[in-house]
């Protein structure tokens, strides 16, 4: 769990790198989720681990679409 953690802070802080690049109601709700995410990683077992673990993959994924969408636009 404690790795789950430190991934989902890492999320967070590369959220927070890359917020000039966001639109303020997207970086919003990804700020929630991760927050979501973190309070149930606080009291989740190993299934949930799996599931939390999931779903914070696919916020990084739609995060690093969205900036590299925007760095092509930029060029």
């Amino acid at each position: 769990m404690r790795n789950l953690k430190k991934q989902l802070q890492e999320l967070e802080e590369l959220l927070d790198l890359t917020h000039g690049q966001l639109n303020t109601e997207v970086r919003a709700v990804m700020k929630f989720k991760i927050g979501q995410l973190k309070k149930q990683a606080d009291e989740a077992d190993a299934i949930d681990q799996w599931r939390i673990a999931s779903e914070a993959a696919q916020l990084l994924a739609s995060l690093l679409s969205i900036v590299t969408n925007v760095m092509t636009l930029l060029k």
